[in-house]
């Protein structure tokens, strides 16, 4: 039985807050209990397999978007037409276990339709459309061209360490999405309550790049029990992040890295932007982070390799994770014969504002903003500016 009491910041009055405001340090919420809190999963738990007739379904509502000539940015459930209600049912409920059960859904099958480059796309956005309807875009290139670029609503998830870097972006450097470096475990920095990932092309067999993760519930339990302290330092406002900005001076924007509201803990902890990377370094006028932020990020970061699971993986699939409760990582992976790697997976952030989570009021605005309705939508087929205008400043650790 552990010894470890609540640091004295706490206090059992404190631990009943429910509040939906910004919880102060002080203001920890209980264990948390069901589905969201685990240390393995079957894969049976997870995994959602289409039968032939429901691939046949996808790809005739693909044609339709096709033939319709609609907008790959006007896909939505209405426009992305599945006969098959059933199928169109068994989607829904994915919502329904990503906010309210384990917070891990996988897609199965769509490989076996052969799709297209374009095509793909589409039937991406429209399964994600009937699983969570509203899809974020980047709010922070929206900051610079959004008035004449639209902004980046779809991702792809790829190797391009071996291209050129424009002059332009010499400075700015390669997101963690386009390089092929181990990631430690992270939730997306205010980008979207669901991370969607379609997965292309996997790499093939041996070149890595496998997928990791880990219940932050479960973490949380644990620091709760064993060290209170490490999520009072979560919580305070004041990590120090740095935004990275195009022909601008980076900017820095202190906040939490834990979120407490009605009783659930939710994380935004990656590392980029409070340590710098190897390709993106931190500014030195910067303020560092302090030693319990480090020892907080340490422990975080070993619970999550002790609790973790391997994401059963096969090219095709459509992963869905709760942002908010489930941390993701990524092996180092890597091409052959000098050649870049060929894994490729497409992402979105999504909200499904049925079953949302209420967010925290001092910082609402922050998670909603890239969800700000009437801004223009890009889903690019092709990834053919991997720089971007911004670049590796809120996600992917």
């Amino acid at each position: 039985m552990s010894t470890y009491t609540l640091s004295p910041k706490s206090s059992n009055e404190s631990l009943q807050s429910s509040s939906s405001a910004f919880s102060a340090p002080d203001k920890l919420a209980p264990a948390v209990e069901g589905a969201m809190v685990w240390d393995t999963l079957d894969t049976a738990e997870y995994i959602i397999e289409l039968t032939p007739r429901e691939v046949q379904d996808v790809r005739a509502a693909v044609i339709k978007v096709k033939i319709a000539g609609t907008p790959r940015s006007q896909i939505r459930q209405d426009t992305f037409d599945l006969s098959n209600l059933d199928l169109a049912h068994k989607l829904r409920v994915i919502s329904t276990e990503l906010h309210l059960g384990r917070g891990v859904a996988v897609v199965r099958g769509l490989d076996a339709a052969n799709f297209n480059d374009e095509e793909a796309v589409i039937a991406f956005a429209g399964i994600c459309s009937h699983v969570c309807p509203q899809r974020a875009t980047d709010s922070y290139a929206n900051q610079t061209l959004s008035m004449i670029v639209p902004t980046h609503t779809l991702g792809h998830v790829r190797d391009a360490t071996k291209e050129k870097v424009p002059l332009w972006a010499k400075d700015i450097g390669l997101a963690g999405s386009k390089i092929t470096a181990a990631m430690d475990f992270h939730s997306d920095r205010f980008s979207g309550d669901v991370l969607a990932l379609h997965v292309r092309n996997d790499g093939g067999a041996g070149s890595g790049g496998e997928q990791h993760l880990a219940s932050f519930w479960k973490i949380y339990n644990e620091l709760l029990e064993k060290d209170p302290e490490v999520l009072e330092t979560m919580a305070e406002a004041d990590w120090p992040f740095e935004l990275k900005q195009k022909d601008k001076e980076p900017y820095l924007e202190l906040g939490p890295t834990l979120f407490l509201s009605k009783g659930k803990p939710m994380c935004q902890l990656v590392k980029a932007p409070l340590l710098g990377t190897p390709l993106i370094h931190r500014d030195p006028r910067m303020p560092v982070v302090t030693d319990k932020q480090l020892h907080a990020m340490h422990a975080v970061e070993e619970l999550a390799k002790r609790f973790c699971v391997k994401l059963d993986r096969k090219q095709g699939d459509i992963q869905f994770f709760n942002n908010l409760s489930i941390m993701h990582a990524r092996a180092a992976y890597r091409g052959s014969n000098g050649k870049p790697s060929t894994r490729h997976l497409l992402r979105m952030f999504l909200r499904d504002p049925e079953n949302a989570w209420e967010k925290p009021a001092a910082y609402r605005k922050n998670f909603n903003d890239p969800f700000t309705p009437g801004r223009q939508q890009n889903l690019p087929v092709i990834d053919n500016d991997p720089w971007r205008t911004i670049s590796g400043r809120e996600s992917h650790g």
